[in-house]
């Protein structure tokens, strides 16, 4: 099942780790036993063709090892939990690490997997049927038994992800079925069918859970995921989804700024895993914890939850959650005023990301990036930086991050004087703030949009005083359209986590 995205993303982001940072492990070294791992897949298949046209359709960019592992151990039909088993790390992890190999097989193979989900029998039908090595007689019962449960996979979708779409969704109205077939489910006590109605663990990009987080919908996620865990008391095998749905919340509730109450989930989360021994979670319990601590200014308490957390996703191999452990580090040290050692770990964080193809993460990278620079009151690379990061958020429809980046850029064009433009960045971080209903920045950007307006003004009106009477300078008539009041600069630059 796909891992959800743990942290929350913040405007000052990542790049190598600085000598200065002696307790913070080196990056990972992945020596490959790749070629010896599942080696048998040879036998069945010409892999190396299989590989290079999944590079073809994601522009050379492959996949890291641990992934190639997971995607060979399916080809050769090894069931996920013996992958685990065999890899030593958790079945969640396994299922992170197929995310995106099962992406790229549907570029490869479009016209046959734009119905349903993708599975391990569908996989292996799919790489075995196009580049076998061995004789269709040597596969006993695979054309047809596979061919059958290929089939039998597609109709098998069940109610809960009948309408899916292959693409992201577009508006609120879209996802509206979804949340009245979860509240349905969860009047008839159906909670772990009501879980995945609007969680997909198989496809999460284009599920409703992460288009209402990625849109701003953070009060509807509150309501939702309240609703199903007023009752709900897990069994033993619906841990991992009362797990994810605590941190669901405590996520939402992070961005809204009850860090407090995140807090108390996420601890929720950490023991529950420690009680069922979830290395996974417990390490993504204590990265988000070591971000909520962050944003309430208690720096050791940050840094300890930080490193404890880095320390379990490094030993599990969980790169998700090392670039969010990375990108906590450099908010950290960011506020700590270390922005060089900042800027280090926002460029390891960018560069896991990358690998993961996660454009929502790295576009939080790249704006922290330029954040820092900002800070460091080098412009021209805080511009290019934010500007950047602006675009990768656009494109992959995180609203926050777009909002954030648009802030900070204006930030930035204000120090330089560039008032005009300045005030075009709040402008367009206003309307996603308020789209997003996050009152309190819209209103940070309401009040620098007017101080912009008062410094143009003061402008003109000097430049007019030099060559004309003070009589005549009280006529100018300079308007904003957003009539509320002001007091001293704002310099409240905003994260991407």
């Amino acid at each position: 099942m796909w891992v959800i995205l743990w942290v929350v993303y913040h405007p000052k982001q990542l790049i190598t780790l600085s000598s200065k940072d002696k307790d913070i492990e080196p990056m990972p070294n992945f020596t490959d036993k790749l070629n010896e791992d599942f080696s048998e897949v040879d036998q069945l298949c010409d892999w190396n063709k299989f590989y290079l046209d999944l590079l073809k359709c994601n522009g050379g960019d492959g996949l890291n090892p641990q992934e190639q592992r997971c995607l060979k151990a399916i080809a050769i039909d090894l069931p996920r939990d013996q992958i685990a088993k065999k890899l030593n790390i958790t079945t969640d992890t396994v299922n992170s690490y197929l995310k995106k190999p099962y992406e790229l097989i549907k570029m490869l193979f479009p016209d046959e997997t734009t119905e349903g989900k993708m599975t391990e029998r569908k996989a292996r039908y799919l790489i075995l049927r196009n580049y076998k090595k061995i004789s269709q007689a040597n596969v006993p019962n695979f054309g047809q038994e596979n061919e059958q449960n290929y089939q039998a996979n597609k109709n098998k979708n069940t109610e809960l992800t009948s309408i899916i779409k292959e693409y992201a969704w577009q508006t609120i109205e879209q996802v509206q079925p979804y949340i009245d077939k979860f509240n349905n489910l969860c009047d008839s006590k159906k909670y772990t069918k009501a879980f995945y109605t609007i969680f997909d663990t198989d496809d999460y990009e284009n599920c409703v859970y992460n288009f209402l987080s990625s849109h701003g919908y953070l009060n509807i996620v509150i309501a939702l995921y309240e609703r199903l865990i007023e009752f709900w008391i897990p069994g033993k095998v619906e841990k991992w989804e009362f797990i994810t749905t605590l941190t669901c919340l405590g996520d939402a509730h992070d961005r809204m700024g009850n860090h407090e109450i995140a807090i108390g989930y996420y601890q929720n989360c950490l023991q529950i895993a420690e009680e069922i021994n979830d290395r996974d979670n417990i390490g993504g319990s204590l990265v988000n914890l070591g971000l909520a601590y962050f944003y309430l200014e208690n720096y050791e308490e940050a840094l300890d939850y930080s490193r404890r957390g880095l320390e379990i996703v490094r030993e599990i191999g969980n790169t998700e959650f090392e670039a969010h452990a990375l990108n906590n580090l450099g908010m950290i040290y960011s506020d700590l005023e270390e922005y060089q050692l900042a800027i280090d770990y926002y460029h390891f964080s960018l560069e896991v990301k990358s690998k993961l193809n996660d454009p929502q993460g790295a576009a939080g990278s790249l704006i922290n990036i330029g954040n820092t620079y900002r800070q460091l009151e080098k412009y021209e690379q805080a511009i290019s930086y934010l500007q950047r990061g602006i675009e990768a958020a656009h494109h992959s429809h995180h609203n926050q991050f777009e909002a954030n980046g648009w802030f900070n850029l204006a930030l930035a064009l204000d120090s330089l004087y560039h008032y005009s433009d300045a005030i075009s960045a709040y402008e367009e971080a206003f309307k996603l703030y308020q789209q997003m209903e996050m009152i309190e920045n819209a209103k940070d950007c309401t009040k620098a949009i007017i101080q912009m307006n008062k410094a143009i003004q003061d402008d003109i009106g000097d430049f007019m005083c030099n060559g004309c009477n003070t009589d005549d300078c009280g006529n100018i008539d300079f308007k904003d359209d957003f009539g509320a009041e002001t007091s001293d600069k704002l310099d409240n630059e905003v994260y991407a986590d």
